[in-house]
């Protein structure tokens, strides 16, 4: 049965004899001797444990965030690790925290990501791996799938991309967007849109 520090003073002289010796401490003199030996014992151990815990706790939490910043268990075939330090990862994380999520399946929607998203990617904070399971959870639908299957098959951050065009953005699609740029970006008010083509 455990025994605190302090029921220890509630134990008469053959209690405490027989505690030093269930634990392996000399349980010759008189009481005012056992006492401390037995509170120093527990104390130290019970120290010794805490210690111990805290050292073990320290390590995994220092091997996962040293798998976090250089990939994990994961062999990559992407790129170097840029930075080669931990700390670049909550960098990383905040900018990405900044990124709204996509909203939907729209070639606008979509565009507008991954250009933010490859603003991010040209600081080259951490690996073309890390960086798309990273950029995961602002994805959604179709758009998840796809750069889930990149992660799978070890494309690099501009197969991605180019991949993405060939998936999303169709000759007619692209048509659209430009046209769309266009007129909406340098089609003047007032102007007429003939004239302007011309």
């Amino acid at each position: 049965m455990a025994v605190t520090p302090s029921e220890f003073y509630k134990l008469n002289v053959d209690e405490l004899r027989l505690r030093c010796f269930e634990e392996g401490l000399s349980s010759e003199g008189p009481v005012r001797l056992l006492r401390p030996r037995l509170v120093r014992h527990l104390t130290g151990a019970t120290m010794e444990s805490k210690q111990h815990a805290e050292k073990a706790q320290a390590s995994a939490q220092s091997n996962v965030s040293l798998d976090a910043t250089h990939g994990g268990p994961f062999e990559s075939n992407f790129g170097s690790h840029a930075g080669g330090c931990s700390n670049v990862v909550p960098v990383i994380v905040e900018l990405l925290r900044k990124v709204p999520s996509l909203s939907s399946d729209e070639p606008e929607a979509i565009l507008r990501l991954v250009g933010k998203l490859d603003e991010i990617y040209s600081l080259r904070l951490v690996d073309e791996k890390m960086y798309v399971i990273r950029i995961l959870q602002l994805l959604s639908g179709a758009v998840l799938s796809f750069f889930g299957e990149c992660l799978r098959n070890g494309r690099s951050w501009e197969q991605c991309k180019r991949e993405l065009l060939r998936e999303f953005f169709h000759h007619f699609v692209r048509e659209r967007l430009i046209r769309d740029h266009i007129v909406f970006n340098f089609h003047q008010e007032n102007e007429a849109l003939r004239d302007y083509v011309s």
